[in-house]
């Protein structure tokens, strides 16, 4: 099944949040009463990991999740789910991060041309910026086979120039988190993550869309 809703560009300032926490349809309409306009939720690197997950009670995105937070009115976007702190970035792990990101999108039923975000964080101080950008063409080139349209959020430890977050990865899309973070030469972000206090009842981040410097847009699921 595929969800019901309309793939579009994310209007200027419209306000979300990203959580690695399940959303209900009491919880999502909560979210949507307080203004909330869209919801960023995740998937799962491999199998295994998509299984410890659910084991620590940090379920996936569903379709049926899915359907609750387009049923609020909020419209929807996919990010996976970082490794462990001090992995290192390989083309092979990229491939097979990206098949399983697009697998798992498309099991939850997000239908093509909707953004799907690789998280590119805590990479070891000294990578090689080739072994970098090789790891992120790779899980993009996999997204964007399934329909997908990749995009990446920069968050710390990422060790990339401006020119090679611009001229080196093969994406237009770009997502910051909060804090002393790498700018995009030339584009700039559309996202911007605003990091709340932790211990909420639900941890999240809130996200802002702006509009880059090239009228770059995230893309997302709309409801119908």
């Amino acid at each position: 099944m595929t969800l019901t809703g309309k793939v579009e560009f994310a209007p200027i300032g419209a306000l979300g949040f990203d959580t690695a926490v399940p959303l209900t349809t009491m919880t999502a309409r909560g979210y949507a009463a307080q203004g909330f306009q869209f919801c960023i939720r995740y998937v799962s690197r491999t199998d295994a990991s998509r299984a410890d997950n659910a084991a620590h009670g940090r379920a996936d995105i569903s379709e049926a999740e899915g359907k609750a937070i387009l049923g609020a009115g909020m419209a929807l976007m996919v990010v996976q789910h970082v490794a462990a702190h001090g992995w290192v970035p390989t083309v092979q792990l990229g491939h097979d991060y990206g098949v399983k990101a697009a697998a798992f999108t498309r099991i939850a039923g997000v239908p093509a041309g909707v953004n799907v975000w690789l998280d590119l964080e805590d990479i070891p101080k000294g990578t090689a910026a080739a072994d970098i950008t090789g790891y992120a063409n790779a899980w993009f080139a996999q997204v964007k086979a399934a329909g997908y349209v990749p995009g990446v959020y920069v968050g710390f430890n990422v060790w990339l120039t401006p020119d090679q977050l611009f001229f080196d990865l093969h994406t237009e899309h770009y997502w910051r988190a909060s804090g002393n973070i790498t700018e995009v030469s030339h584009r700039g972000y559309q996202l911007f993550q605003h990091t709340q206090n932790a211990g909420t009842p639900q941890e999240f981040d809130k996200d802002v869309v702006m509009y880059d410097s090239l009228s770059g847009a995230p893309l997302w699921l709309a409801p119908a």
